[in-house]
């Protein structure tokens, strides 16, 4: 039976943290997530062959499993599991944290990667502003060392650059912030985090590269909801969409550049909306992105973006996938889940594959690790496909984070 290799997400589920909407940590929590936020490459104008679903062996030896993976329109493949490594914490989530303390706890890395690739995990998504880079060199390092992994190619690293300030998670205070930036000063930044995630990772290229955010949103510099007093981010109504959008295409072209390296064997973006999209295109990108990560769920279905990636052959990807399960969707899904013999997460999972997403998740249960994906032994109907269809809340959902079309 197939049992693929899971990719643990950086984006832990707000449900986890029980906050209350009208709470002002949510407000403050809101804003900090929504921060946490081609070898013959087929060009805009060209026809692109549609990606593929296909399940490859990695091992058989018990400390590696088998994995589904799609094919990205440059040939390689992508698990259709990700394992996501952005460890935030809230006091009441951690007895031993700080009093009031909210952020990021890298350390929690260490134990989460051993864990994982011990249940057969080979795939890892992370980001430079996580802090868990240095987690993943040192727990992969030594499977390297010992050999229990054997080549570089046994192992997946998704890593983003390009992304706004965060107040409390492992921030960049060296980097100009995204809303005054030149598109000038947007490559060199971006420059030099491609080159710095590869120093943190000690690797000689990652599996996947992405530019985090499409720019600067909104939350920064909204009284309750800001991250950070200091920071020198614009309100969204004074962010000039024009350098925005040049600010995005530079910061682009620099991924192009490491991708023709060889630095990384695939490039993409992450929480794009369909304008963004256009907008690369428009302006002159050369590399179809390979990857678009978003917020999805459930109740966040993002159904303009999920359609426009599909017809252009840009493979989804999925954070906060497991958004919403103890809200009103929980009873459809535990129908569903009870005739398929399936909990709820597995049927959340098995409906955005469906919709054609890989996935990201965060858990530090190694049993989660191995249920999550779970997935590949049913199949929804036309029928309960539909009914979750109508769980999609029409304001977007989500737990704060920006709706990718609100950013210049």
């Amino acid at each position: 039976s197939m049992c693929p290799v899971a990719c643990i997400s950086t984006f832990p589920v707000l449900s986890h943290f029980e906050i209350t909407a009208n709470n002002k940590t949510t407000m403050r929590l809101a804003s900090i997530l929504s921060f946490l936020a081609w070898c013959t490459v087929p060009c805009w104008s060209e026809s692109i062959a549609s990606s593929s679903t296909e399940s490859s062996c990695l091992d058989s030896d018990g400390s590696a499993i088998d994995s589904a993976t799609k094919t990205l329109h440059n040939g390689v493949k992508i698990p259709v599991f990700l394992l996501g490594t952005a460890q935030l914490c809230m006091e009441s989530d951690d007895p031993d944290a700080p009093t009031g303390f909210i952020g990021i706890l890298p350390e929690r890395g260490y134990r989460q990667i051993q864990l994982a690739l011990e249940a057969g995990v080979r795939a890892f998504d992370s980001a430079l502003n996580y802090g868990s880079h240095e987690p993943i060199r040192h727990v992969l390092g030594e499977w390297y060392r010992t050999g229990q992994l054997r080549s570089r190619k046994d192992a997946w690293i998704t890593t983003k650059v390009f992304h706004p300030h965060c107040g409390v998670c492992v921030s960049l205070r060296h980097m100009p912030t995204l809303s005054v930036m030149t598109a000038e000063q947007a490559a060199a930044a971006t420059r030099n985090h491609v080159e710095q995630s590869l120093m943190e990772l000690n690797v000689g290229y990652v599996d996947l590269m992405l530019m985090h955010w499409p720019g600067e949103n909104d939350k920064s510099a909204e009284g309750d909801g800001a991250l950070d007093s200091s920071t020198d981010s614009a309100p969204r109504d004074k962010i000039d969409p024009t350098l925005a959008r040049q600010r995005r295409i530079a910061a682009w072209k620099v991924l192009e550049e490491f991708y023709e390296k060889g630095w990384a064997r695939a490039i993409g973006v992450s929480n794009f909306s369909v304008r963004h999209l256009k907008e690369l295109r428009e302006d002159g990108a050369k590399i179809v992105p390979m990857v678009n990560q978003i917020e999805a769920s459930v109740e966040v279905q993002q159904v303009d973006i999920r359609d426009y990636c599909l017809e252009n052959n840009i493979v989804l990807q999925a954070f906060s996938t497991l958004r919403g399960l103890n809200g009103p969707a929980k009873q459809v899904l535990e129908q569903i889940g009870n005739a398929h013999g399936k909990d709820l997460g597995q049927v959340a999972f098995r409906y955005l594959y469906q919709h054609g997403y890989t996935m990201v998740f965060l858990t530090n249960s190694q049993a989660r690790m191995k249920s999550n994906q779970d997935i590949f032994d049913f199949e929804l109907s036309d029928e309960e496909m539909k009914q979750v269809d109508e769980l999609n809340l029409p304001e977007g959902g989500g737990w704060g984070l920006p709706r990718p079309d609100d950013i210049p």
